[in-house]
């Protein structure tokens, strides 16, 4: 949820797209954006439809962003601060939200944004199935108390909540454009700019022209956005050398040193993001052998982590092998250790368990993404005795087919935020990224525990549910990663901590 969602997640995600090539990127000065020029990005992957409650987090915030506004606004650091909401605190039992809201804002459609609105576009977002419409699943009702003030009540409480409203789950459209069922093909928003139909092609290019309207343009120093989606990591370093792009995350680390050598700005920072082995089966409906504990923890031992993060990432990752993020309260340096390099071990608890001679497995062949890491999953599973059929799928596929819930485990990038965000994304029955809703007694009654405390108290549940999903094996991790954001000459941009690429406000002509 970046992310799902990432993130995402996918949320979290930070996958799979068809590449698309063409077009040139322009800018006043011709080297790069600068004041009231064009900033073209290149996201990795394709729009999602413009109706929110169908909308991903992660990667697919960068189409949202331009326009729709959200209630707030996140900082560097991920923290809330006001936007479209100026003010908002919680009633003693951390379930009842009251927002002020700003009353000089409209949608483009002429429409008044006021808390009729908020309430429309939160209980319309959370109908979806979408790791957006995820983070509002606790919203009960929302009260119009007046214009100016919305009330928002939540069945249980949300660690999360307030974050949550100044990303894609607060965003808000037109109340007229979604019950006129008009957003899928034509998004109606009071952000900073507005989509260009003329100047856009679907699944190619899209173009965001100012709102001269909008409240807030000092925030917003390019009269147009273009995004141009590319997953190629050859396609996207070939566009930022020719100036077609100025910025785009860089995939594949190997590409890092060829930008910088070639004038090009990296940015390192740590987006949020775990990578590794997801075990989406932990049942054993498709494949038997994973429902054994034994044999996931011998999946666990299988893998070299260092060597990876070394040669896959060239370094760009911190080794883990648990999915809570290091920033977070749940996370627990010890449990790193819990599961060392060991193909002798991995054998010997597949032998443990009825598999002296491994298993078969099906999963996605991501090699045109992620050689490296493809390349290393396919050898060290092999090396303990499972044998991997990879299944070539259609880059725009990848994602529905693994919820769909067609593979028991793959290789995977899903978000990793505050410690309740990680717990929504991926370890709920429910969740969108617990893909066969797996159900643990221990773990949900944590959850349920964690989810009402506060402070210590709550650190302490998070901890009790991470080392309760490390030692039963839920995934087997590699790294937490840390991505490298390329602009051109004239650009700077600021990373944001907990997203998987920067939001479009922190960027801005360089000087």
């Amino acid at each position: 949820m970046r992310r799902l969602v990432l993130t995402a997640a996918a949320t979290a995600l930070t996958l799979f797209a068809a590449a698309c090539g063409g077009g040139s990127g322009s800018s006043s000065s011709g080297s790069g954006a600068a004041s009231g020029g064009t900033l073209t990005l290149a996201p990795l992957v394709q729009a999602q439809p413009w109706d929110l409650k169908d909308a991903g987090l992660g990667n697919n915030t960068q189409y949202y962003q331009p326009v729709y506004d959200s209630l707030l606004r996140l900082d560097p650091q991920a923290n809330p601060v006001a936007n479209l909401a100026t003010e908002w605190s919680y009633d003693a039992t951390n379930t009842v939200l009251t927002l002020k809201l700003r009353t000089d804002v409209k949608f483009t459609d002429g429409t008044a944004f006021d808390a009729n609105a908020v309430k429309v576009n939160l209980l319309h977002t959370k109908t979806g199935t979408n790791e957006a419409a995820g983070q509002l699943k606790a919203v009960k009702t929302v009260d119009a108390v007046d214009a100016s003030t919305a009330k928002i009540t939540l069945s249980v409480p949300d660690p999360s909540f307030v974050a949550n409203l100044g990303s894609v789950a607060g965003m808000m459209a037109s109340p007229k454009a979604i019950e006129a069922g008009t957003l899928k093909t034509e998004p109606v928003g009071s952000g900073p700019y507005t989509l260009d139909k003329s100047a856009t092609t679907s699944g190619s290019v899209y173009t965001f022209v100012r709102n001269p309207s909008y409240w807030n343009t000092a925030a917003f120093p390019y009269d147009k956005i273009v995004l141009k989606p590319l997953t190629d990591p050859t396609a996207v370093l070939n566009a930022l050398r020719s100036g077609q792009v100025n910025g785009a995350v860089i995939t594949n680390s190997k590409n890092i040193a060829p930008a910088k050598s070639s004038g090009l700005t990296v940015t390192e920072y740590t987006p949020g993001d775990v990578e590794g082995l997801y075990i989406w089966d932990r049942g054993g409906k498709i494949v038997k052998a994973l429902g054994d504990v034994r044999v996931r923890q011998a999946l666990n031992y299988a893998f070299d982590r260092d060597a990876i993060v070394k040669t896959a990432r060239q370094g760009m990752g911190q080794v883990t092998a648990q999915v809570f993020n290091p920033t977070g309260s749940a996370y627990d340096a010890s449990l790193n250790q819990k599961y060392p390099y060991d193909p002798t071990k991995a054998k010997q608890l597949l032998a443990e368990a009825g598999y002296p001679n491994g298993f078969e497995v099906t999963m996605p062949d991501l090699s045109g993404f992620f050689p490296d890491q493809q390349a290393a999953l396919t050898q060290q599973l092999t090396d303990i005795g499972v044998k991997v059929k990879l299944d070539k799928v259609p880059a725009d596929q990848v994602i529905s087919s693994l919820l769909s819930g067609k593979y028991a485990m793959s290789y995977f990038v899903l978000a990793s935020f505050r410690p309740w965000d990680t717990i929504v994304i991926q370890a709920q029955p429910d969740s969108l990224w617990n893909i066969m809703k797996y159900s643990d007694p221990t773990v949900d009654g944590l959850i349920k525990q964690a989810q009402s405390a506060t402070g210590d108290a709550q650190a302490a549940l998070y901890k009790q549910i991470n080392t309760t999903m490390v030692d039963q094996a839920w995934n087997a991790p590699w790294d937490f990663v840390e991505n490298a954001y390329v602009t051109t000459k004239g650009v700077e941009v600021t990373p944001q901590a907990y997203a998987a690429v920067p939001p479009i406000y922190n960027f801005k002509p360089a000087g």
